[in-house]
């Protein structure tokens, strides 16, 4: 009876091993069991989840752009070179032209036509008296240019005198007067350029 048994087991073993090779059995506990057809088994390894590594590794940290440097050396302020004088009045010696008029505290000064003589610039003058006074004296202020506006000669020169305390000498109002001739040493030139200005008018 035994032997009928046990013939009986092993030819179903046979049966179920040559149906299906390896099989996976999960015990109780949860876990597997891989059973042969050799009839060897063995558990099956858990299969391993990929594990997220949040910390940085080293070499592996993404580059940081380093903010560009400007090579170029610093700039350094520098000093604006002077220039020459800005244009006066063209002058040319020889013209029968007047040079200009200048108006101050109702005197009119007129600078009439320029010549070069001795080594001078020389200017004839006349004086008109619009105001209320009397005028006693007048002196301008003449800064003399070339054509490229490089100073030759800078003055203060009387164009007006009267003699004190007597007004016949004055120069009434209403009045017009030729005036002291302007000279002003200075080196030849074909072209001058004037900035003028009255510098002192004394009335009285």
């Amino acid at each position: 009876m035994r032997s009928k048994l046990a013939l009986a087991a092993m030819a179903l073993l046979m049966a179920i091993s040559a149906q299906a090779a390896d099989q996976i059995l999960t015990l109780e506990d949860g876990r597997q069991v891989i059973l042969r057809d050799d009839f060897t088994w063995q558990y099956l390894a858990p299969a391993k989840e990929p594990q997220l590594d949040s910390t940085p590794k080293a070499g592996n940290s993404a580059p940081v752009a380093a903010i560009p440097v400007s090579s170029a050396p610093p700039k350094v302020a520098t000093s604006i070179p002077a220039k020459p004088m800005s244009s006066g009045v063209k002058v040319v010696p020889g013209q029968d032209k007047d040079v200009m008029q200048l108006s101050d505290s109702g005197a009119d000064i007129l600078l009439g036509h320029a010549s070069y003589e001795g080594g001078e610039l020389v200017i004839f003058t006349a004086i008109t008296n619009q105001g209320r006074q009397s005028i006693v004296e007048i002196d301008l202020s003449i800064r003399v240019m070339d054509e490229h506006g490089q100073i030759l000669a800078d003055d203060t020169v009387p164009v007006w005198r009267s003699i004190k305390r007597m007004a016949d000498t004055y120069l009434r109002p209403g009045s017009s007067k030729p005036g002291l001739v302007i000279r002003i040493p200075v080196e030849q030139r074909e072209v001058y350029q004037l900035k003028v200005e009255v510098d002192d008018l004394s009335t009285r």
